[in-house]
């Protein structure tokens, strides 16, 4: 005999699950199939309700299949974002099936087929039921009659490219931008440390500026040279022009303010002035290691003390020593008054 055929259920959108912006007691009455095979159960009231072309006029072109109505596992996580796995309880469910069904058939629901996978369509599904993204994603599986917890609870932090890929498909749907102070903003910042020029670029798109501003000095760690053509034009004119003037801004500020060596003092029979002169010549050479890294205008101040630091072993005149120190700490101050975001 034949073994269960395994279904999977968003473990937020399933059939009886109380969802935000819907009236009590009303059941979804509407299956979206992703690409990956996962099955949403929504409420079309609410994604007509947000949409603007009739989700992208999936709502007026659809295909009908049987109810599909996997047993509901209990949620003891009340009911966060998340994909679960189910199996049918002894026996092959209906699968959902691109041959139409009248839609009086006792039992139907309407289902409609999209392309993107589970992960993306999740984010859509929950900015237009104006739900929080960052909940703990329960992953529950049932087999035969066990329910069994796949995996522990954590935040749920989705990719850049899931989120890029969520925002690229909003349109499509009717959805809107999310404004600036929504939480998928906040979301994508997490992942700054990872690749700041996307996060950079996929705020510049959309013209967050809080996002522009707060990646921008994580840019710094990344030379342009990484940028991409398609992240350039992602960005537009204007804040590919903000990030441009950062990054030079910086080493042209960084040039000016490390250039000059320490002052020379009046000479002692201890301290000629080719002494001192030794002295300017070290510096300069400190200064050029300091200027051939990849990226000068993101130099650390312990990357400026470590290259000029040393001078102060070459000579052992006491005013040389103090000249090179107060060259020093003038350095750093001042390259820490430098601006570093847009």
């Amino acid at each position: 005999m034949a073994g269960p055929t395994e279904i999977r259920v968003s473990t937020t959108f399933f059939p009886s699950a109380l969802l935000p912006n819907v009236p009590d007691g009303r059941r979804s009455d509407l299956i979206i199939h992703t690409g990956d095979t996962v099955f949403f159960y929504v409420h079309q009231s609410v994604l007509q309700a947000r949409s603007n072309n009739n989700f992208g006029t999936l709502l007026s072109t659809r295909y009908y299949s049987p109810s599909i109505i996997p047993p509901v596992l209990p949620n003891a996580h009340n009911q966060q974002p998340g994909i679960g796995d189910y199996v049918g309880e002894g026996r092959t469910p209906n699968l959902p099936s691109p041959v139409g069904l009248p839609p009086d058939q006792p039992n139907s629901i309407p289902t409609i087929f999209v392309g993107e996978e589970s992960e993306v369509f999740n984010i859509i599904l929950h900015l237009a039921y104006g739900m929080y993204v960052a909940g703990p994603p329960p992953i529950w599986s049932s087999s035969s009659k066990i329910p069994c917890f796949l995996r522990p609870c954590g935040r749920y932090g989705p990719s850049i490219d899931v989120i890029a890929s969520t925002l690229g498909a909003l349109p499509r749907y009717g959805l809107p931008i999310p404004d600036p102070g929504d939480e998928i903003w906040t979301v994508l910042l997490k992942q700054v440390e990872v690749d700041p020029l996307r996060v950079y670029s996929l705020g510049a798109a959309h013209a967050v500026d809080m996002v522009c501003v707060q990646s921008s000095e994580h840019t710094l760690r990344t030379p342009l040279s990484y940028l991409t053509e398609a992240d350039a034009m992602n960005m537009g004119g204007i804040y590919l022009r903000r990030l441009f003037f950062l990054h030079f801004g910086r080493l042209e500020a960084f040039k000016r303010i490390v250039a000059s060596p320490p002052e020379t003092h009046a000479e002692t029979p201890a301290c000629s002035e080719v002494t001192q002169r030794a002295v300017q010549k070290a510096w300069s050479a400190a200064l050029a290691d300091l200027l051939l890294a990849e990226i000068p205008h993101a130099t650390p101040v312990s990357s400026i003390v470590s290259a000029f630091g040393p001078i102060s072993n070459s000579t052992r005149c006491s005013d040389c020593k103090e000249k090179i120190q107060e060259r020093i700490a003038a350095v750093v101050q001042g390259w820490g008054n430098v601006k570093r975001i847009i």
